[in-house]
């Protein structure tokens, strides 16, 4: 049994293609920018099966242009076990499965379940800092991003643009070396900051710590210069 947040039946954005995304509840890592934070209690959510949550996204089958999943969170390896059973049952269903994390966890861990993955789509939340975004954890997660060079798993690297946050030119560079350091790297996605976020921090009634310092919103003229400060190119 695991625990989920929730199901979106059809995304464009969270891996190749079109997918159905599940959004496994409970994260440890606290980013300040979280859009979702209402999936960071373990305990929240809708306790589920492996099997009936296959039954569930099986109905979305004949909307996607191919069988795709995503299992996202919250952190999906904070359910380590539960996410490894969901990635083997839907493979035997001829499903593609997507993981996306933070790297959060012990390296075993991670090696387990992101070896079983068709994709790992891998958010570094700060090279150089993480404190500054991440409460938990993220600077360990660096660590995974360099275990996950030992697998043959096609990888994405998804980086969050804030400004006065994650936006330094030495921390791009520095994202731009790491990106390097993955022989399995396919894409690099700059990412601008979601405001969404803050709506939902409201309704939980939390203090939003974005809301001090700089306007943490970006333009898309932000994004190409960190684009082209991070350097990467697929050879």
């Amino acid at each position: 049994m695991g625990r989920i947040q929730q199901i979106q039946s059809f995304s464009t954005f969270d891996g190749p293609g079109t997918r159905c995304v599940v959004f496994l509840q409970g994260c440890p890592m606290g980013c300040i920018f979280c859009h979702n934070p209402d999936s960071w209690d373990a305990a929240g959510g809708e306790e589920v099966g492996v099997e009936e949550l296959i039954h569930r996204i099986e109905r979305f089958r004949r909307f996607l242009s191919a069988p795709g999943l995503t299992l996202t969170g919250g952190e999906p390896l904070l359910q380590a076990e539960f996410t490894a059973e969901v990635i083997d049952a839907a493979h035997e269903r001829g499903w593609h499965v997507a993981l996306d994390t933070s790297g959060w966890g012990p390296e075993e861990r991670f090696m387990q379940v992101a070896g079983k993955a068709d994709l790992v789509m891998f958010s570094i939340k700060h090279p150089l800092e993480p404190e500054l975004v991440a409460n938990h954890g993220a600077r360990e997660a660096l660590a995974n991003w360099r275990n996950l060079a030992r697998l043959s798993v096609p990888v994405w690297l998804r980086y969050v643009l804030i400004t006065g946050r994650t936006d330094q030119p030495e921390a791009l560079r520095a994202l731009g070396e790491l990106a390097k350091e993955q022989p399995n790297l396919e894409r690099v996605e700059i990412l601008p900051y979601n405001s969404l976020a803050e709506n939902k921090w409201a309704k939980l009634g939390w203090r939003f710590p974005l809301h001090e310092g700089a306007d943490p919103k970006v333009t898309e003229e932000q994004i190409r210069q960190a684009e082209m400060l991070v350097g990467w190119k697929k050879l």
